[in-house]
């Protein structure tokens, strides 16, 4: 049965909840824009500063119980208030597995007509949906070389692990690094394909998530 993730547990399989209506919203962009008296329209700074930054962004799930009574309901919306209101976690969707949504949790409502239940779950999520798998790249390096990091839609600072001491560059930076485990917050990995140069000799990992609007 489709249905939602929260934090581990399935909404179908947990508390035999059946998912009906789902609304993911698009987060809304943040703008930047400033009004000059006497000229028309206004100037917009938005991406001024680089990529367009969005809020946070909403998510909606309705779900169904069938044939209970009205105390077996009342304890099954205690139970899932209990779980899930008002906490940060994971939400993925059965319709979309390779991703997940972060944000808090909350119970909108609940409603019981004739032995049908209805609970109504939203989550203030990030405005990313991000992979569930890490994207790893590592390279054998002795001497030089150039290695091409592609990446998705948000902006994302790699983790860089060697077992040796190297020199990164990427073009406004570069600096020599000791063999370790580390990040760079200049290297902000952007949409598509990012050139990193790399001088030293041993291995060198770079691990980061991705992630979609």
């Amino acid at each position: 049965m489709k249905g939602v993730k929260f934090g581990g547990l399935h909404s179908y399989y947990e508390w035999g909840l059946i998912l009906t209506e789902k609304e993911l919203k698009s987060p809304d962009i943040k703008t930047y824009t400033v009004e000059i008296e006497g000229v028309n329209g206004v100037l917009d700074y938005t991406d001024f500063f680089g990529a367009v930054k969005y809020e946070n962004r909403h998510l909606t799930f309705k779900f169904i119980k069938a044939n209970i009574v009205p105390d077996g309901f009342l304890s099954l919306y205690s139970l899932v208030q209990e779980t899930l209101h008002g906490k940060k976690m994971q939400v993925i969707l059965d319709d979309d597995p390779a991703y997940f949504y972060y944000g808090r949790v909350s119970i909108n409502e609940w409603k019981s007509n004739k032995g049908i239940g209805e609970i109504v779950i939203e989550v203030d999520a990030e405005p990313f949906k991000q992979s569930i798998t890490e994207t790893t790249v590592s390279k054998s390096v002795s001497g030089s070389a150039s290695i091409t990091l592609v990446n998705d839609k948000m902006p994302v600072v790699p983790t860089i692990t060697t077992n040796a001491e190297f020199m990164i560059d990427i073009g406004s930076y570069n600096e020599v690094f000791s063999a370790g485990t580390f990040q760079i917050p200049e290297l902000e990995l952007g949409e598509g394909n990012n050139q990193i140069y790399v001088e030293g000799t041993g291995t060198i990992t770079f691990k980061y998530r991705k992630g979609r609007l």
